[in-house]
């Protein structure tokens, strides 16, 4: 029996080493969805992970308190799940407006007993106004930053709180109205959360706040004869609002502007001082009867960038410096990027500028050599505050065809326009000396045929020519009797 003891109280002590070495590596992380509106709800959320991410297993306890000055207390089911939540509401007559603490203690069965796997905790705020953000949206695109573009709208919205929303209208509200504010001037109140503005003074910082007023006044109702439709809570962009249509015999009619402050005039300028001070809104009166909300938010009016223009050439041959000078206009400072591309570039959209160099002034030249000839394209990516601009710019590198000078071209061709002209006249003279030539041989042709001399034997014009070469020129005249004269007797 002893042995059996002893064996369990080893095994005991290795759980619980094993449990020890355990503790550093485990990780308890709470987190919340507060801030939240003193009569509403806050909802807590933890989760427990081993130190490398993973989650444990086994059986786990959640222990919730806060440290309000009438506290809330929960302890969790056991539960496998290493996620749990709480949910606190915090109602006006037994709670105030503060900051306050939330401890969670994690639990982890470890048969035989109990043990403490990990604990948290984390601050949270109850507040006296209603909670949210207000956010901006240019060209269907939200604004995270403090920027805003002077070419485009603006767009703002004012998104409660869920948790918020939820209380208001369990509340009963009647009617929310939303005042909005530039710069303490006032634009008028609208009958939902939205609200759009050209924002065109550049490099201004401007104060953008809303004055949001719910009322629970008691509608004013007329009898009719028919079934009406229950109109809805004015609001347009809180999710979970609903329409509703029942019978009935009155008609819910929402109060008007000047019934949102009974103890101020309806001019909306006069809520600015009635209210609140600009960008102050802790001199919002308390009024049992309505529910407050103050929202803000400082942005900064920047142009975008517009306007490009290169200068300089973008024909080169190989070995040629490109130098271009690239300008444009918009709201400093500028990051800039350069980029070369092969061949023609198409802009997909996704091209950043991540390490640029950055200028204050948008004036910046572009200078390189290319060495072989094609088509590349330089990519400039432009960024400020507001805007991204991407340019393309080809680039034709081209070889040139080596051509031989003018005089090495006219001075062969006109000497052989020269020796042409040579051998033509050549030609031209052999031939017509040679024609003169063969005129002469013919003349003495002895061979000739003439029928004169045909009678005659040699002897007798042997004669013949002896007397025609004694006598006179003269006798030649006479022909055929001068022939037949003998010169002698």
């Amino acid at each position: 029996m002893r042995a059996v003891y002893s064996d369990c109280f080893i095994i005991a002590l290795i759980i619980q080493f094993m449990t020890q070495v355990h503790v550093s590596s485990q990780r308890v992380v709470v987190s919340n969805d507060g801030p939240t509106i003193l009569g509403g709800s806050i909802t807590f959320r933890a989760d427990i992970y081993w130190d490398d991410g993973s989650r444990p297993s086994g059986t786990f306890s959640y222990i919730w308190k806060d440290d309000a000055l009438n506290p809330h207390e929960y302890t969790s089911p056991n539960t496998g799940n290493t996620t749990s939540y709480w949910t606190v509401t915090y109602p006006v007559d037994r709670n105030s407006v503060g900051s306050y603490r939330l401890r969670l203690v994690v639990e982890k069965r470890i048969w035989p007993i109990w043990r403490v796997f990990g604990n948290a905790m984390i601050d949270y705020k109850v507040t006296e106004l209603l909670n949210g953000n207000m956010t901006l949206t240019q060209s269907n695109e939200a604004i995270n930053g403090d920027y805003i573009s002077s070419n485009s709208t603006t767009d703002l919205r004012i998104n409660f709180r869920k948790g918020d929303y939820d209380f208001v209208k369990a509340k009963g509200a009647s009617s929310i109205m939303t005042f909005w504010f530039i710069d303490c001037k006032s634009f008028g109140p609208s009958p939902n959360f939205t609200f759009n503005h050209h924002f065109s003074e550049v490099n201004t910082t401007q104060v953008i706040e809303a004055l949001v007023i719910v009322s629970y006044d008691p509608p004013v109702t007329t009898t009719t004869s028919a079934p009406t439709t229950v109109a809805p809570l004015t609001t347009t962009s809180v999710p979970n609002t609903t329409t509703s249509t029942t019978p009935s015999t009155t008609t819910t009619t929402l109060p008007s502007t000047a019934s949102l402050a009974p103890k101020v005039e309806s001019n909306a300028t006069m809520y600015s001082s009635a209210f609140f001070t600009c960008s102050n809104a802790t001199n919002i009166p308390q009024d049992p009867n309505k529910t407050y909300g103050y929202f803000a938010k400082t942005v900064k009016v920047r142009a975008p960038i517009s306007n490009i223009t290169v200068s300089g050439t973008n024909w080169l041959q190989p070995w040629e410096m490109l130098s271009l000078n690239v300008s444009c206009k918009g709201s400093g400072p500028f990051k800039v990027c350069l980029s070369i591309h092969p061949g023609n570039y198409n802009i997909t959209g996704n091209e950043t500028c991540e390490a640029g160099t950055i200028l204050e002034n948008c004036s910046f030249p572009i200078i390189h050599y290319f060495l072989e000839a094609s088509v590349y394209t330089y990519l400039v990516v432009l960024e400020n505050d507001v805007s991204i601009q991407r340019y393309p710019l080809t680039i034709n590198i081209y070889k040139v065809t080596t051509k031989p000078q003018l005089s090495v071209i006219v001075v062969p061709v006109s000497c052989s326009l020269a020796a042409m002209v040579l051998i033509v006249f050549g030609i031209a003279y052999y031939m017509q000396s040679r024609a003169r030539f063969t005129v002469e041989v013919a003349d003495f042709d002895f061979g000739q045929h003439n029928p004169e001399l045909e009678y005659k034997t040699f002897t007798e014009r042997l004669r013949d020519s002896i007397n025609s070469s004694l006598r006179p020129g003269g006798d030649r005249i006479n022909g055929y009797e001068a022939l037949n004269k003998p010169l002698l007797e």
